[in-house]
């Protein structure tokens, strides 16, 4: 076994990417912070008359109406339904190659509290989650040695305060204290000598620990009132730079049934051991205006947005106490834009009900394009309904997705050339808002 070099035991090498599942937002933002703007396309920064203008625009909180209460509180969840498929091409894993992702359903939830102080401030607060991903693929996906199996949450802790400078102009400004946490399992592969196989002998699990691995960034906001009821929108949330430098790679070993290649296999991977292991992700800024025109009855709103995908270039992947496991992954991504449109109509004092679409381009280059983020440009089409109370209502939303199948064109930097087809992606959820 002495003729077994380090390039053949890692044919397959470990291999961690932290990217999104197809069904979240363009590159692997989440914009269903709130079911009614959600049922808007979220078009919804030059609107912002709920607590979910924390995220879309806190600057809108200095207007809201809030019938004389001086409490808002909303909560609730997304329901984010999806399934892939993935078509192989040659040179690997070769055309006529099928595999679709097992089925998953995931809820990021949102929260918000509104302190309207007084006539000229409110304070807000929001926990949401802006960026996260999961995906799952069958044990035996001939992509496993890249990911088969992922998990990756970031929260937003999100303080902001409005001010409204006159009866038409109002300001905010607040900060975004993000905690991450990932979970990555991936199969480690070599060939094997005596049958001249890619084996599997082995899997790493990466992770982090619990809410250490955090960071800060900034956010701010203008809303103003336009002559015939048409009203203005911006928002800019920065980019966060998040370090994740609590985290562990686990290794376990599968047995073969060739004891000396085990011993060999043994002796170059760490089986059986923690050891430390550290990444970062530049988290890209984003800028939202829009312009919304808001009668008796209806409400039409127009979003533009631009998201700072190019931060996230390259990721570099350590493992301190093993730099021979160390990676650095080219990914390459791309400044994007988002359109979105949407429309709220209020027959009564009870109901509401809304409707939207939207286009979002993707940040993700075809060379970029693996197991975990086979991303492609979307069309979305959504509705939703509003029971309205004195102190309290409930939205309901639901957004689909229609995502253009994409293919690596036999560029992708993993080797593993394809065609990536979301079957579908559906998201509905529920958000409750009480005044006290």
């Amino acid at each position: 076994m002495s003729s077994l070099n380090r390039k053949q035991l890692f044919a397959a090498t470990v291999v961690l990417l932290l990217v999104p599942a197809l069904t979240w937002g363009a590159g692997f933002a989440i914009f269903e912070h709130g079911n009614r703007a959600m049922a808007m396309g979220g078009a919804f920064t030059a609107v912002a008359n709920d607590p979910s203008a924390i995220f879309w625009n806190p600057a809108g909180l200095a207007f809201q109406d809030n019938h004389g209460q001086k409490f808002e509180l909303m909560a609730g969840a997304t329901f984010i339904m999806a399934s892939q498929d993935f078509y192989g091409e040659n040179p690997y894993p070769g055309a006529g190659y099928t595999a679709s992702q097992k089925d998953q359903v995931f809820y990021p939830p949102h929260a918000y509290f509104v302190w309207h102080i007084n006539d000229k401030m409110t304070l807000g607060t929001g926990v949401f989650t802006p960026f996260g991903l999961g995906t799952w693929w069958p044990q035996n996906f001939a992509g496993r040695f890249i990911g088969k199996r992922i998990d990756i949450r970031t929260f937003d802790f999100n303080p902001n305060l409005a001010i409204k400078l006159s009866d038409t102009v109002a300001v905010s400004v607040g900060v975004d204290y993000y905690v991450g946490q990932l979970d990555l399992t991936t199969s480690i592969g070599a060939i094997n000598p005596f049958t001249q196989q890619l084996t599997d002998i082995g899997q790493v699990h990466m992770y982090t620990d619990g809410m250490k691995n955090n960071a800060w960034g900034w956010n701010a906001g203008l809303f103003v009132k336009l002559p015939l009821k048409w009203t203005f929108g911006l928002s800019y949330r920065s980019k966060v730079n998040l370090s994740y430098d609590h985290g562990y790679g686990s290794f376990s070993q599968f047995a073969t049934g060739y004891p000396e290649f085990d011993a060999a296999a043994g002796q170059m991977v760490p089986f059986g051991q923690k050891i430390p292991m550290k990444t970062e992700i530049d988290y890209p800024d984003m800028l939202s205006a829009g312009f919304a025109w808001n009668g008796e009855k209806w409400t039409v709103s127009l979003q533009y947005s631009e998201q700072g995908w190019s931060s996230f270039g390259n990721l570099n992947i350590k493992f301190p106490t093993r730099p021979d496991l160390s990676e650095n992954v080219k990914e390459g991504y791309q400044d994007v834009s988002q359109y979105r449109l949407g429309v709220e109509y209020r027959p009564n004092t009870r109901w509401a009900f809304q409707a939207g679409a939207l286009y979002d381009e993707t940040p993700q280059p075809a060379a970029s394009m693996s197991p975990l983020l086979g991303d492609g440009d979307r069309t979305g089409i959504s509705v939703g309904i509003s029971w309205i109370h004195p102190t309290w209502r409930l939205d309901i939303g639901d957004l689909y997705l229609f995502i253009d199948p994409r293919a690596t064109n036999g560029q992708s930097y993993d080797g593993y050339d394809g065609r990536y087809k979301v079957t579908s992606a559906n998201l509905i959820g529920a958000s409750i808002t009480m005044s006290f």
